[in-house]
């Protein structure tokens, strides 16, 4: 699992799981959630709560710098399990689907 800084520029990565109709897509047990709205969208770390709800570490991103679509507002608590170092490259997420 990857460390992440204040300042970290990172990707929103929720699990996915195909649904009753086998569509794949955000897992069921999070679609209702707030932060599965954000689901690949990048944003940059400007917080760290260490001993976050229930002793999970938070980190809060910040997305309104960043050219994200569809996203309910600016800034949300994501645990580290959610997050991914975000690629700055076009190329990376092509690369990445091949």
């Amino acid at each position: 699992m990857a460390t992440f800084n204040i300042g970290d520029e990172v990707q929103v990565t929720m699990p996915h799981a195909p649904n009753k109709r086998g569509v794949s897509g955000v897992h069921p047990m999070y679609t209702t959630s707030p932060e599965a709205k954000f689901d690949g969208a990048t944003g940059t770390i400007t917080d760290i709560n260490v001993d976050g709800s229930h002793g999970i570490a938070l980190f809060l991103v910040d997305f309104r710098d960043h050219n994200n679509r569809g996203i309910p507002w600016g800034v949300q608590w994501f645990r580290q399990n959610w997050l991914r170092p975000a690629n700055t490259s076009a190329d990376a997420h092509v690369n990445a689907i091949a």
